[in-house]
């Protein structure tokens, strides 16, 4: 596997679909408790899943923060594995 070539996307799946799968189910679990916290802060300021949605339509491209997401996804990963 050359760390060079794909997309920060692609290396992600590769290494989430390699790596042991208890360290990949805790670094879903860590992101998806996360997102939770985060939907509950904007439920606390008023911020509806509807306008949040709205934002991410507007916004559209939103490459280079899922690519730094998957960068950080996968160096969790691999870090944990050391």
């Amino acid at each position: 596997m050359d760390i060079f070539e794909g997309t920060p996307r692609d290396k992600f799946f590769d290494i989430a679909f390699n790596a042991n799968r208890n360290l990949v189910e805790e670094e879903i679990t860590r992101l998806l408790m996360k997102l939770i916290s985060y939907e509950e802060i904007c439920a606390k300021h008023g911020i509806s899943e509807s306008e949040v949605e709205i934002h991410a339509n507007e916004k559209l491209d939103f490459t280079d923060e899922l690519n730094d997401k998957f960068i950080e996804l996968t160096a969790n990963i691999l870090s944990a594995n050391e």
